[in-house]
């Protein structure tokens, strides 16, 4: 029986070509029911393969295997000649033993469909964090190494899905905000003398996932290197400042305006194309509120530092690492509430506090 008649009794799998350019191939599909964007550059350098895998998201939101190849993030990976795998699971929520089974199936897809794999590295946020740490213990052979992104992390209690060993068995990076260091502390201390002890990467900027392209490039600089030649350092500052941006902000009299950059579908959340700076000079302080206007409507926003700076429902806006503005409600949606889309104008100005 040829290969090709095994892999179709292996997988229950529909697969297309998405979409060409000079530079790659993207084929999208669907595995038992996991859909999968595969991005292969024409020039594939050393079998290196990279998967993004990302952490909860509500039963309700979009089924899909995102994958913005405008990042920067992802076009230097292209561009270094790395293949790039994204799966959304059969399912959104945590569920850690099915997870690990659609990334191997994922990782056998591309064995078979575009050639063999020399390494594989794995990033994952939030949830997704914990999910490859645990893969890092438990099952080493899926990956050569491993970026845990603000992990959640619980050492005692067994039945929480956060339970790890601190006994990793591969290279693993965790790479955590100021304001979630506890567990990632607790862990790197923890498993010291484990197979392989990990690393500390911290943040220094609070929030949660508040990571900026070159700090994600350069953790999986850093990681590549430690796999390929030992470079390994128990500790070692993550922090990363992007380049500046013409960001288009007009200043009408005590008023800033500029536009939704991007939204987020799984949380409802938007970015905005402001930079901090620009607030500081309008006047607008964290720790305060500010008014938002977009479509002719305007809210009380706290401008503070993450989510958690306001109560469920409430309306937050903070400075994000790639020097944005994120507008958020807390376990809300603010993109839903604000009818918000990318390229809306939006305007900002202080409010007497």
């Amino acid at each position: 029986m040829n290969r090709l008649i095994l892999l179709l009794l292996s997988f229950t799998l529909s697969s297309v070509i998405y979409a060409q350019s000079n530079d790659f191939t993207l084929h999208e599909g669907d595995i038992d029911g996991a859909p999968y964007k595969v991005v292969v550059p024409h020039q594939w350098v050393d079998g290196k393969v990279f998967f993004h895998v990302h952490g909860w998201r509500p039963a309700d939101a979009p089924h899909e295997a995102d994958l913005d190849l405008n990042d920067p993030f992802y076009r230097n990976l292209l561009e270094e000649g790395w293949v790039i795998g994204r799966t959304a699971f059969q399912e959104n929520g945590v569920d850690h033993d099915a997870h690990t089974e659609e990334l191997d199936k994922l990782k056998s897809w591309i064995s078979e469909r575009v050639g063999e794999i020399e390494l594989l590295i794995m990033e994952g946020e939030s949830t997704a964090g914990t999910l490859l740490l645990r893969i890092a213990e438990r099952n080493p052979d899926l990956a050569e190494g491993v970026i845990a992104k603000g992990a959640f992390v619980e050492l005692a209690d067994e039945t929480a899905d956060s339970y790890l060993e601190a006994n990793p068995q591969i290279p693993a990076v965790l790479m955590s905000n100021l304001t979630e260091l506890d567990g990632p502390v607790a862990f790197t201390a923890t498993a010291e003398f484990a197979p392989v002890p990990p690393s500390l990467r911290p943040l220094l900027r609070p929030g949660h996932v508040n990571v900026n392209w070159m700090e994600r490039r350069d953790a999986l600089y850093y990681l590549y290197a430690w796999i390929r030649d030992g470079a390994y350092s128990p500790f070692s500052d993550g922090t990363r400042n992007v380049p500046d941006r013409d960001t288009g902000t007009m200043v009408r009299n005590e008023t800033i305006e500029n536009r939704v950059a991007s939204i987020n579908p799984y949380f409802g959340n938007a970015i905005l194309g402001f930079h901090p700076d620009e607030l500081k000079e309008s006047g607008i302080e964290q720790g305060h509120s500010f008014i938002f206007e977009v479509h002719g409507q305007q809210r009380n926003v706290f401008y503070g530092q993450s989510y958690g700076d306001v109560e469920h429902g409430e309306w937050v806006a903070f400075p994000t690492a790639d020097d944005r503005i994120l507008v958020a409600r807390n376990h809300e949606s603010a993109v839903e509430a604000a009818n918000l889309s990318v390229g809306d104008v939006v305007r900002l100005k202080p409010l007497d506090n």
